[in-house]
């Protein structure tokens, strides 16, 4: 149980970073799912384009966790190897260390551009859907979707910007 303690210790940086795109890539993904449901060509049409909109945060998500997985993995391998008195001094852990604190970053960052065009394209398909007449709760939740996350986005701008800045 001690070994899985400190590869947890070395990919918990993972989980910290990436909490954010779970909640937001993974809620698009499933409001994109709901608005395909119907048999309605328009709203088939508008949840396509969404979840075309909605894979590439599903992507990050998806390696986010993978690299997740593999930290705690070998970091495992190494701690019970028992090579290292501290697993830090081994390169493959240093390595894996380096990678779980840049890529999600770099992935928070990505994210940026890609919250403002998923709360576009949700924005304009909740407004095809409520002109077309498709639905009204299938088209209001979409554009409220969208609005929310625009907002979100512009205070992570923010965030990240000052982030940077420091």
């Amino acid at each position: 149980m001690e070994y899985w303690k400190e590869a947890f210790g070395v990919a918990d940086i993972i989980l910290e970073n990436s909490w954010m795109m779970w909640a937001v890539y993974i809620s698009y993904f499933i409001l994109a799912l709901a608005v395909h449901k119907k048999d309605n060509r328009t709203r088939r049409i508008t949840g396509n384009v969404m979840l075309g909109a909605a894979l590439p945060g599903v992507f990050i998500s998806a390696h986010c966790l993978g690299l997740f997985v593999y930290a705690m993995i070998k970091t495992y391998q190494v701690a019970s190897s028992g090579e290292y008195y501290i697993i830090g001094d081994s390169p493959v852990v240093r390595s894996i260390e380096n990678a779980c604190q840049s890529i999600p970053v770099s992935y928070l960052t990505l994210s940026i551009l890609l919250f403002f065009i998923v709360a576009l394209v949700s924005v304009i398909c909740g407004i095809v859907i409520l002109a077309k007449r498709a639905g009204k709760a299938a088209g209001i939740i979409p554009l409220l979707y969208g609005l929310g996350l625009a907002g979100f986005g512009c205070w992570f701008f923010r965030a990240m910007m000052m982030f940077f800045a420091s």
